[in-house]
């Protein structure tokens, strides 16, 4: 029988400006459903439920709050964030085509687990698309999204100067701004969409391996990137910020590497 699934964070977590859908508040269903489930399919608060588990889901993932392996249950799910199977059905099935999941009939959801060699390819295939950043139809970035990048290198800054180790949920939200601030630069879709896939894929295990490591030294990477990213995006070199995150993510696979050679583990 499938393991249940570990405890969800309690919903404060969950950005308090994302409305979602209270029980009463989903449709009525008629006597065989279709017509209601037609009508809250096409609603936007059905599909930012959608969205919102699927965000919310995706950086439990991230950060091993379901680790590899995980069974994770619809019902389970819907009752937490108050809304019926529908929308979790869908968030469900975009985390299985990002290869988070897997999904077996009549058996359950569970976390995918990716062995060494195909997390190698990943961070590979990172290392070439990011560098396609600046030659993609770029853009540039906004006042207000320069803003936020550089609102996240002070919350790095603070949390170098803060006594202990870095709360890796604080970290790995921080890393989640900044991914998406610099891939609206991205012109091509299809490319944002591709790197986005393959950043999620890895950073589950990023954030697993930092649990073996110094995480400050991995913040102090992120923060030193950052402010490389910034100086390259404040004068529009957008090929400079490809090969920013090109050699971040170089070193990265090197130091991942590094810690395997040690015997360290995930």
């Amino acid at each position: 029988m499938p393991a249940p699934s570990r405890p969800s964070p309690k919903m404060s977590q969950i950005p308090s400006e994302t409305a979602i859908l209270a029980a009463e508040d989903v449709p009525n269903r008629d006597e065989d459903g279709r017509q209601a489930a037609a009508v809250a399919s096409e609603s936007p608060g059905f599909r930012s439920n959608a969205l919102l588990i699927y965000e919310t889901m995706r950086q439990r993932i991230a950060i091993r709050h379901y680790p590899p392996g995980t069974w994770l249950k619809e019902q389970e799910i819907a009752v937490e964030f108050g809304v019926s199977r529908t929308p979790v059905r869908q968030a469900l099935q975009q985390l299985e085509t990002e290869g988070l999941v897997e999904i077996k009939n009549g058996v359950g959801v569970r976390v995918t687990e990716v062995d060494d060699a195909a997390l190698d390819q990943i961070y590979l295939l990172r290392v070439e698309l990011v560098a396609l950043i600046g030659r993609a139809s770029p853009k540039p970035l906004s006042p207000a999204d320069l803003d936020a990048i550089r609102g996240v290198a002070e919350d790095l800054k603070r949390m170098l100067a803060a006594p202990g180790k870095p709360d890796i949920g604080a970290f790995s939200a921080l890393c989640e701004v900044f991914h998406n601030l610099v891939n609206k630069v991205i012109g091509s879709p299809m490319l944002k969409h591709f790197i986005e896939v393959l950043y999620h894929q890895a950073d589950r295990y990023w954030y697993g391996w930092m649990e073996h490591t110094d995480p400050k030294r991995e913040v102090e990477f992120l923060y030193n990137e950052v402010q490389e990213t910034l100086r390259a995006l404040e004068i529009n070199d957008f090929e400079a910020v490809g090969f920013v995150r090109r050699n971040h993510i170089s070193m990265m696979l090197a130091r991942m590497a590094e810690f395997r050679t040690r015997g360290g583990k995930r």
